[in-house]
Formats: C-alpha cells, structure tokens, sequence
C-alpha cells in the first residue's frame, strides 16, 4: 500500500510542476530526440542578419549558450544547422525545451536585408535542494546516499520516482516492512528552482524472532551457535544484510573450532506481520573435525610461513591442500633442498578427518652453473639475463638454489623471446639436471630451428599520417624478425594512430609476400582510412561554482579537430587534476544524423571546496631556569580549492604558542591569463623563541613552470626576510646558520631534463638538472651574488644484478659586493664573507658524501674553522665552490631488501676559483636498503680514505629516499 501511494503522489506532483512551468511540459533530458520544429517557420537559404535569445531565466553564463548555436549573424540559415543548435541545447541541459523561429529582418534600414532568428528557451528545473522529512527512523545521511536525483542537476520525473523505489528497498533492508515513502516536487516559477521532498514513515521496525538450524548440527546445539550469529540476536532489529553476513560468521566460528568443512548458507526468513518479528531459519552442515598432522617438519613454523591454507578461514578444502604441498615445495627449494618430496592422504571417519603431510627434505643443494646449448644467435649472457634462475653469488644472498616453478617460468620466458625474435619453431627444454658431490648443474637445451624475417615493410594509403612517425611506433621493422604477434601489434598501433588523428573505422590489413621456405616476408601494411571524426560542439554539464571557460580550457579541445575516446579519457584525468570535481564523465556523442561529427559532453559534479580544521594540545617545553613544563598550542587551518569558481586554490594556516607563532598563506592558480602557465604565489611569517635567541622570518615567493612530458623549465621570485635578536652576552656564533639575520630577493629560474624511467626508484635512463639563483640588492636587502648549481645523473641497468648509478654535481657562488662582518667565524678576507651563510654550499651527510657527517666536509682553514672553546675541532661555515662525484651500485638481496657499495668523492671551496682535484676528499663504504611502499629507507656507512688528523675514521647515516 505504501508504494502504490507513493507513485500516485508522485505523479499528482508531476502534474503540479507541468501546470507551475507553464503550457509546455517538462521534457526528461535524457531524451534523444530534439523538439520538433514546424517546417514553415524554417526558410532554408536566407541570410541570417541578427539573432535573438529569448527566455524567461537568463543562462547562468551566456556566452556558454552562444556557443551552443550552429549558426551566425552573415551566414545562410539551413536545416543542418537548426537541428545541431537544438541538440546541442538540448544536450546542454539548458532548456526544457528549445524552439526557432524566423521572421523578416523589419529594422529600421534592415528591412530586406535577411531574417531574423528568434530562439526561444523554456527554462529548465533545476534541482536546488533534495529533503527527506518525517518519521525516518534510519539516518539522513544512509537515505541520501540512495537517491539518484541529485542537486544542481535538471529536475528527472524518472530519477524521482526511482528514489522513491531505492528508499523503499533500502527500509526493506533494514526491517521496516511498512515503511511508506511519498515525493513531493515544489517548483519555484521565478527562478525555475525545485526542491525535491520524501516524505517518509518509516513504521515499526522488525526484530528477529525465533531463529532455528535444519540441518546436521554435529556435536552443537541450538543454543550454542545463535551466540555466534554476530547480526542475528534474537530480539535485535532485523538487517537483511547483517542476516545474511551472520551465516558467514558462525562458519567462521565452526572452521576456528576445526571443523573446517563447516557450510551456513544465508537464512530464509519468514515475517510475521502482527508482531513484527522476522524468523531465520539456517541450513547448516557441520560436518567432521579436521586434524592435521605434518611428518618431517613443525606444523606450527608451517602455519606461521602461511605454508597451510586449508587451515585458514576459508576451510578445508581438498584444492588448498593440494595448493599447500605445492607451497612447501617451493619453500624448502628456496632454502637448498632441491629434491624434496612432499606428500598427502586423507584418513576420514565418521566423525573425524585426519590429513596427514610428509615432508623428505633430501639432502641441502646448491646450483652452481647454469648454461646454454644449442644457442647459435644468442650468447649464453643475453640468455642469462631473461631467467630468474640463476648459480651462486656473493652479492645476491639466496641465489644458487634451484625452484621447479621459476624454471618452469625461465623455459616460458625463453620460448616467447625466441618467437618474438622470428624463432616460430623453436624448442626450449627438457632441462637436464645434473647432481654432483652437493651442487646441482642445470642446462638448458636450445633447438632455434628457421628465423622469419621482414625484408621490406611497405606502408600504402598513409596519406593522413607521417609515414616517418608511423614506421617508429611499429614493432616490425624492415631487417628484424617476424612474428605473428608483432604483426597484430603493428597493426593495431596503426589503427591507434588513425583513432587520435579522429579515423575511428579506419581499416588496416597486412599483405604477405613468403619466399618457398617461408623464412622471408616482403610486408605490405594497407590502410582504408574512411570519415574523419571530429568535433562539432563541447557541452559543459553539471558546474556551478566552477566557470565553464576553466574547464574548457583545461579539455582544450576545439571544434573542427579530431576527436576520439582515447582523448576523451585524457580530458577526463585532467579534469580531475584540478582537484575541484568530486566525479566527471566525459562521453562522445553522435551529433545528428552525420558519422563525420561528434559531441563533447563534458558532465562534472563539484566536491566541497570550503575546509576547516582546527585543533588544541600541549607541548613541552623548558624555560630559562632549565624547569620543564607543559605549554598550550593551537592552531587552525582554512582552504579553498576553487576560489572564484576559477578553480583557484587557497590555504591559510595559523599556529600559535607561546614559543611560536606561524603564519602561512597560499595561492595557486591552474593557469595565469598573462603568463599562460600556472602559477604559485606564498606568503609566510614564523617567530620562533629559543633558548638563547629569537628569530622572525617572513617574506613570500612566486613560482610558475612550464611542463613538458620529460621536461620542466621554471622561474621563482623569492624574498625573505630573516631578523635574529640574541640574548645579553651570547654570541652570534652560537645561533644555528639557518636563523642567522639576512635579506634576499632572488631570482630563480631552473630547468630540469628527466629522462628516467621512474622519478623514485630509478634502474635506467638520465636526468639533468640547472638552476641559477640571482640575488638582486632592493627592498631592503643586502645580498648581491650569484649562485649556480647543476646535476648530471645517469642510471645503468644490469636487470637481476642491480642497477649503477651517478652523479655529478657542481657548483658556485660569485658575489658582488661586501658585506659588513656580521659572521664572527670567518676572516673578512675569505670570499666566502660576502655570502650569507645560509646561501652557501655545505656537503657531507646521507645525500651528498657519507664518509663524512652532515655538513662536516671541507677545507680547515677556509670552510672548516676551528672552534673557539676547542681548537682541535671544527666547525663548518659553508663555501662558494661545491664539486661532488657518487657511484653507487644497487643489488638485491632478498624480498624487499637491498644492498648498495658506493664510492664517494669531493670537497666544498670558499672560493669556486679555488676547485682543484688535488683538495677532493674521497669516501667509500656499504650500505642497506629497505624499499618500503612509499620508498627506500636506508642505512650506509662510509671510511674516509683522506682521513685528516682529528677525524673520525667512518660515519652512519640513516635517511629515507635514494641518495640521487
């Protein structure tokens, strides 16, 4: 009954919306077919000498709508271009429904210059508000959550209706079996906004009533097993869901017990209407108790090796045992035993199952080689590099031991290089296995037989693409081996490249020419390409905050060019990037009748953009008489990530404490109108109390970059101010270099080539990198140089051996005028005075030379000074010339541990006129390498081998992320 009333509400509401919108009835806008236009009122031919745009709601962005319109003002008015302006109006979600109109041109001085077209709008619902009211008895948040009728989207009668349904079941669900739901639409005529209500009752919600086992209970009664029905207590509120989860609880309890072939299938239910309860009744089969007995080894150090699914929470399993033997067997082959046999057997009873393993180890084995025969084209070293077994090593920890499945693995990887390689009728294995005095000799056999190849490549009816580009992307090539996948491959990047050039039928087709004995093939790759798709119009759904300009911007994709889906998945992930839209959905659409033409509907639904967050604690702290104490911290955060609806990114953070006060503000911008590059503007203001010192900073910094696929090329203006006031009688020598007073404006442009194969984990490929950092005298500030830095790495990949390594970087700073003496620690005539501090070059440490501490390299006397309370020590001051030399070689060594033997080499120079290999210090040492899900963690330590007297023969680091 609750149903049938809510649809009849639901359509006297439709009713009420057709008779507030006017004569004209709402259109559901997922209908296809356009308003039809009274052939009449359409002249074709004229020219159209003005437009007018007539609707009773002005479109939240007109010049959207004008974009929508297929013809113009100068331009003949035909049927083609009618029926593309209203599909695309309709499409675009504007309009319930769009009609055109022509009358003569009658404007003073106009009259017989053309017609007039008149397009005429009626405005579409759309959705401002969507309510669930009444007796809900579930949470707001749960019923929404169901409801397809969306805010900010045109009003649907069949989205509404559904809703009504969703709800419905959703009560079902959750025991309320006399829920009733009715909609309710209030459309507000002046601004054709509509509020979309469900009315609800939920009514008495069931409880679970008698709940009864049929089945074979075993040694249990009823009693024992409803406790661990975990959704399903008797008295409880009923959820279908939980109902249906508790039959998996109890089988989970039963395996835990052992009595792993235990099955609960999900209950019947029967309702009783008049007390509102729901009885269960589970088919249950406990079957008998499972005992494992393991023969040869400990069962417990199985079960801790995950070496015993069928003990698991899935259950007994005959497959899993047999999955079982097949895991112990490769889990004493990695540890040596090669020949290990492992067996099972049942033993059932009528209450009882008995699995009963043997494991026979045999004696420990190593593989000592591993070689080739047969292989006449490949050496046995390029075979080498495609298998995973592999003889003994001292770099690789776990090598020499022989795995029946990665063998299996190695002879695959074989057969399908060779075939790939033209080698159709090749044959790899049997292996031959050979066992002496405790080592083990594998060979593998090779039987090449014919290589096919490919004498000429011939491309024929290419004209819409660049034949030079085209023959680059192919996988067969003019002198290289032939295989039938290659072939596939071939052709299916041609068709690919017709697609992104908008030749989505395009058809390609090979034709072969064999020699008699079909080793030699002349290849000819024919191309049909057909229509040409491309795009008519782009329609923007969905937005209201954001602008449409940002978001076609950001598709940058235009009428006229081709279209295809691979560049519609694109769109889509730029989209997201900005980082404004919860969900987009980018579609190609037919665009009429015409194969040739396709829209662009572009259909986002905006996420939050507003964030606030705040918090309050405590932090401890010691003041000056040494007494430790707990302070009070708070501290609040604001952002925007679509500001203005330009997608405009803004984020204020404000700390405060009685030891420090931090101010942060920034603003991104995806795209700057005069620049066009996106842009990064920050403002920021930290004062920091510390023992002996109080320092403020603030200043603010612009960043924009142009990014290409593989390169960056930068610019940044930075300023900062840093002001440090000591306490009575403590020196400056004692306040840490980065809280040293100074004042910069600098100019910062950098480019960066990336050629690596991965940004994190490099194993091949090169990168480089330069960045120049002028400091300009102005604003109130000092500095006045000129700092250069530049990196040249480079990555070798020896494939299962690890991967080789360096890097070379260099650098300098040339300054052009003197500073005051405000650095106690250096001699005014060393070049490096009229440098700030914190502006020079410091080496030494986990990322630059690790035979020496953080900072601790240089040259005693001109960036190493001695201290003042102790003269056999030094202290480093920093310098203008850098030069820093690493190799370093990666292996690994087992699962996802690593190993690193590094050498490093260079120095810091107060002068980078002073650079000379005579003064480099050089370092070498080993190191471990954890890669953990987000990185490498490692730890390394380096020996001086240009120990000075004083110094500490080696040094540990322990950083995160490579080196380089």
């Amino acid at each position: 009954m609750g149903l049938r009333r809510g649809i009849l509400l639901a359509g006297a509401a439709w009713a009420a919306i057709a008779a507030l919108a006017g004569a004209t009835p709402l259109r559901a806008q997922e209908d296809p077919s356009p308003p039809a236009v009274p052939a009449e009122l359409l002249p074709l031919g004229p020219t159209i000498s003005a437009i007018e745009i007539r609707s009773d709601i002005a479109p939240a962005d007109p010049a959207e709508l004008e974009r929508l319109l297929s013809f113009q003002p100068g331009e003949p008015l035909t049927d083609e271009a009618v029926q593309s302006t209203l599909r695309n109006l309709q499409a675009s979600g504007y309009s319930s429904s769009a009609e055109i109109y022509t009358r003569p041109d009658d404007r003073p001085g106009q009259i017989g210059s053309g017609i007039v077209v008149i397009v005429v709008l009626r405005p579409v619902v759309r959705v401002r508000d969507v309510r669930v009211e009444g007796d809900l008895g579930l949470s707001a948040t749960e019923l929404r959550r169901v409801l397809t009728q969306n805010v900010a989207e045109p009003l649907s009668e069949e989205r509404v209706v559904q809703g009504v349904y969703s709800l419905l079941d959703l009560y079902s669900d959750r025991g309320y079996f006399d829920a009733s739901v009715h909609s309710r639409v209030a459309v507000d005529p002046v601004t054709n906004q509509a509020v979309v209500a469900y009315e609800i009752k939920s009514g008495v919600r069931s409880k679970v009533g008698e709940i009864r086992f049929d089945g074979d209970l075993g040694p249990f009664t009823p009693a024992e097993l409803i406790p661990h029905l975990d959704g399903a207590k008797p008295g409880s509120g009923f959820s279908r869901p939980a109902v249906r989860g508790s039959a998996e609880d109890l089988e989970t309890w039963l395996v835990r017990q052992d009595y792993r072939t235990a099955r609960v299938d999900p209950p019947e239910e029967s309702m009783d209407a008049e007390s509102h309860t729901v009885g269960l009744s589970y088919k249950l089969t406990v079957g008998p108790k499972v005992a494992v007995e393991v023969i040869g080894a400990d069962a417990e150090r199985l079960r801790r090796r995950d070496l015993l699914p069928f003990l698991g929470r899935q259950g007994y399993d005959e497959a899993l045992v047999i999955q079982a033997v097949e895991k112990i067997k490769r889990a004493w082959q990695e540890d040596g035993f090669y020949r290990v046999q492992a067996t099972y057997e049942e033993q059932r009873s009528e209450d009882a199952l008995k699995v009963v393993l043997r494991i026979e180890p045999g004696s420990e084995l190593k593989l000592r080689s591993v070689a080739f025969t047969g292989n006449e084209i490949f050496s046995g070293e390029r075979l080498a590099e495609l298998v995973k077994t592999a003889p003994r090593s001292l770099l690789a920890l776990g090598s020499g031991r022989l795995i029946d499945e990665d063998l299996d693995e190695d002879l695959k990887n074989l057969s399908r290089f060779y075939q790939l390689e033209g080698f159709g009728k090749v044959e790899i294995g049997p292996p031959q296995i050979r066992e002496q005095a405790g080592d083990l000799d594998l060979v593998i056999p090779i039987r090449e037989g014919p290589r096919m190849r490919v004498v000429n490549l011939g491309l024929d009816g290419l004209e819409e693409l660049d034949g030079d580009t085209v023959r680059a992307s192919l996988r067969l090539k003019a002198g290289g081996p032939f295989h039938p996948y290659l072939l596939d491959q071939s052709l299916e990047s041609l068709r690919a490249a017709y697609r992104d050039r908008g030749y989505s039928a395009a058809q390609v087709s090979a034709r072969q020419d064999w020699n008699p004995d079909h080793t030699l093939v002349d290849l000819t790759l024919e191309s049909l390409p057909g229509s040409r798709t491309v795009l008519d119009r782009v329609i923007v759904r969905g937005n209201q905050r954001t602008h449409s300009d940002v978001i076609r911007r950001t598709l940058d994709a235009n009428p006229g060019e081709p279209v295809s889906e691979r560049r519609a998945l694109e769109i889509e992930r730029d989209l997201y990037r900005l980082g404004v839209f919860s969900s987009v959905d980018v579609e190609l659409t037919r665009a009429g009748l015409e194969e040739t033409t396709r829209d662009l509907i572009v259909r986002v639904e905006e996420g939050r953009p507003r964030r606030l967050s705040y918090g309050l604690g405590f932090e401890y702290s010691s003041d000056e008489a040494q007494q430790e104490k707990w302070v009070p911290r708070g501290s609040v955060s604001l952002s925007n990530n679509n500001v203005a609806g330009r997608a405009y990114s803004l984020r204020t953070d404000l700390r405060v404490s009685p030891l420090d006060q931090i101010f942060r503000v920034r603003f991104d911008q995806p795209y700057t109108p005069l620049l066009k590059l996106p842009a990064s503007y920050s403002l920021f203001y930290f004062h920091e109390t510390k023992d002996d010192w109080d320092v403020v900073r603030w200043g603010g910094r612009f960043e924009t970059a142009k990014v290409y696929p593989d390169r960056r090329v930068g610019l940044a203006l930075d300023y900062r101010i840093v002001d440090t006031e000591l306490d009575p009688g403590f020196p400056l020598r004692g306040v840490d270099r980065e809280d040293r007073p100074y004042r910069l404006l600098d100019i910062i442009p950098s480019f960066l080539w990336d050629r690596r194969n991965d940004p994190v984990l490099a194993t091949r490929g090169w990168s480089s990198l330069a960045q120049l950092q002028y400091s300009v005298p102005g604003l109130g500030t000092d500095g006045d140089f000129l700092k250069l830095f530049i990196q040249q790495t480079q990555y070798l990949d020896l494939r299962r051996s690890g991967t080789i390594a360096v890097s070379l970087r260099a650098g300098g700073v040339e300054p052009f005028q003197h500073l005051a003496p405000d650095d106690p620690e250096l001699p005014e005539d060393l070049p490096n005075a009229d440098v700030f501090i914190d502006e020079r070059f410091f080496a030494g440490g986990a990322t630059t030379h690790r035979a020496y501490g953080r900072d601790d390299l240089g040259i005693r006397g001109r960036t190493l000074i001695p201290n003042l309370n102790d003269p056999d020590t030094f202290a480093a001051v920093g310098g203008n010339g850098l030069l820093l030399f690493n190799l370093e070689y990666r292996f690994p060594l087992f699962g996802s541990l690593g190993g690193t033997v590094f050498y490093d080499a260079g120095n810091v120079w107060a002068d980078w006129r002073d650079l000379d290999p005579a003064s480099v210090k050089q370092g070498a040492g080993v190191g471990l390498r954890y890669l953990s899900p987000i990185g490498p963690l490692r730890v390394d330590i380096g020996w001086k081998l240009d120990r000075e007297t004083g110094e500490s023969p080696y040094a540990v680091s322990v950083s995160f992320g490579n080196p380089f």
